[in-house]
């Protein structure tokens, strides 16, 4: 028998171009099972590697739990620091809902090898409460005692029940008592450890880069290999900042960066890189407030039901925010905690009606007036809006709605700024287009309750009614579910029915990134930095491993 290199050479050439040919087919579906035999018995999984960037308009300054306030703060906080919630093996509630038993887990360490304890906690509480620290969450812990059981447990004593004292405790991002405890509060803003922190979270402070001018350009962090939870994926995990949109997405569109945060809708069409877009709902929405104590027509309330319900919210949402928003018709927006669907009148026949029967008749000039005590009143909104685009956009939108049902709108842009620091701090303006940011909780309280109608209260309406008082207050100290969940719905259709303003819209939260990361979920966000909650399960890279 010839050997199989011999026969291959007796051949023609036809014969060994047929030879070959089969061969290669044969080889060729070989590897095809195999492949075939490969992926059917394995599974594609997140892997560990990889390096991102995320760019974002603003600059670090305290990346510190007790001191953040600003978006880039927080969000380094989620990043590097853990939060009560994160820590605790367990966490027990007393049946009266005042004391509430902590115990942390075992074998807790800050990123520098110290070991995180009980005292830790007591000390980032007492911090916050200190008047020289001038933390932002002072408010919420007015009224709480902290105190030590052991290395592991501690209680938390509340004067009255507070049904929302979980989130505080999810949004309480532990410092090192170790690092601090030697610096008065008031000297803490002086600290390096403010942009070189030593935190207990999935990621840990490597470098940051600066500039001449004192400009933070970039921020490094790296993954903690030592945390106590679920390890991250992307193994090191940038920032670059800028100092305006249009350099933060000519950086995105030139592949400097990986991802861009807080995306305005009408900067979408400027991105030409091929990206994917998250979008989250918020607890934020923006409303037009009434401030009835300065304008006579606005006291009626068919004029303010009137004006609710010629408002076209869905075609608001897309003329103001691209579609990137939902419409709203009450006090607590769509995907927050406590929402309810509130039934609605959208129809500018409605809203014309409804001021003809009370009295509001339209003149030979196209307007309405009334008569009241002998005086002719003309119908009369006097718009205060900030220079912020969308919301120009919406006061022509209303001014438009209101003015084809015979309203005279005469609107005031006004600096952000100064209108915060003035006219919203006096209450000088009789309407206000504005924004309202609630809690994880969904707390009324803030923004509806009476005590809160002046300065530093945030009721911009000035809004009072005794029975949603009680009804917000119920709700605060009610630790029962379904109680509490009917008493939200209750003081919502309160409100609601009162028209002390007219709510709109809330904005999506809208995240960019390039095609390379994965494992990004969205949902509803309280904050914007709530975006990294979730970091460990984003990823760049995947491996394949057997089912």
């Amino acid at each position: 028998m010839l050997p199989l290199k011999k026969i291959f050479f007796v051949f023609t050439r036809n014969e060994r171009i047929a030879f070959l040919t089969a061969a290669s087919l044969t080889v060729a579906s070989l590897a095809a099972v195999m492949s075939l035999l490969v992926v059917q018995a394995t599974t594609v999984v997140p892997a560990a590697g990889g390096d991102y960037t995320e760019g974002m308009v603003g600059q670090p300054e305290y990346v510190n739990p007790v001191m953040a306030a600003s978006e880039t703060d927080l969000s380094l906080v989620k990043m590097i620091y853990s939060n009560v919630y994160d820590i605790a093996d367990n966490i027990a509630v007393s049946p009266d809902g005042k004391t509430w038993t902590v115990r942390l887990k075992e074998n807790l360490h800050w990123q520098d090898g110290e070991k995180l304890t009980s005292d830790d906690v007591i000390f980032t509480v007492q911090s916050i409460e200190s008047a020289d620290a001038n933390s932002p969450l002072a408010a919420n812990w007015q009224g709480v005692t902290v105190s030590r059981a052991s290395e592991l447990m501690l209680q938390f004593n509340l004067i009255n029940p507070y049904a929302f004292f979980g989130d505080d405790l999810k949004n309480l991002y532990v410092v090192p008592k170790h690092i601090f405890a030697n610096t008065p509060p008031g000297n803490w803003r002086l600290s390096d450890y403010n942009l070189r922190p030593v935190g207990s979270g999935p990621y840990e402070f490597v470098s940051y880069e600066k500039q001449s001018d004192g400009t933070i350009s970039a921020y490094h962090l790296q993954a903690w290999n030592s945390y106590f939870g679920t390890k991250p994926l992307i193994q090191r995990f940038d920032f670059s900042f800028f100092s305006n949109l249009d350099a933060l997405v000519k950086s995105f569109n030139a592949g400097q960066i990986n991802g861009m945060d807080n995306i305005p809708p009408d900067h979408l069409a400027a991105i030409e890189r091929p990206h994917d877009l998250f979008a989250w709902r918020t607890s934020s929405y923006y409303a037009v407030f009434f401030n009835q104590s300065r304008s006579l027509p606005l006291q009626d309330p068919a004029v303010r039901e009137a004006l609710s319900a010629a408002v076209d919210r869905d075609a608001l949402v897309t003329l103001a925010l691209g579609g990137k928003g939902a419409p709203e018709y009450g006090p607590v927006p769509e995907g927050a905690p406590y929402f309810i669907s509130i039934p609605a009148t959208t129809s500018l026949y409605f809203a014309s009606t409804t001021l003809d029967a009370a009295g509001w008749n339209v003149g030979t000039d196209g307007f309405r007036a009334k008569t009241i005590q002998k005086t002719s009143v003309p119908l009369v909104v006097n718009l205060t809006v900030p220079q912020i685009d969308f919301l120009t956009r919406t006061a022509q939108a209303l001014t438009n709605a209101w003015e084809s049902i015979g309203v005279t709108v005469n609107v005031s842009p006004a600096d952000p700024q100064s209108l915060a620091d003035n006219a919203i701090k006096n209450r000088d303006y009789e309407s206000l287009l504005f924004g309202n940011i609630l809690g994880p909780d969904s707390d009324l309280s803030a923004f509806w309750a009476s005590s809160q109608r002046f300065f530093p209260g945030l009721n911009l309406a000035i809004y009072q009614n005794t029975k949603v008082d009680s009804l917000v207050a119920a709700a605060r100290t009610d630790m029962n579910d379904a109680s509490r969940t009917q008493e939200f719905a209750s003081a919502e259709n309160a409100i609601v029915a009162d028209n002390p303003a007219v709510f709109l819209y809330s904005p999506d939260y809208l995240y960019v990134t390039d095609k390379s990361v994965q494992g990004i979920t969205t949902g509803f966000l309280s904050d914007p930095s709530d975006r990294f909650r979730n970091i460990g399960a984003w990823y760049l890279n995947t491996a394949r491993v057997l089912k």
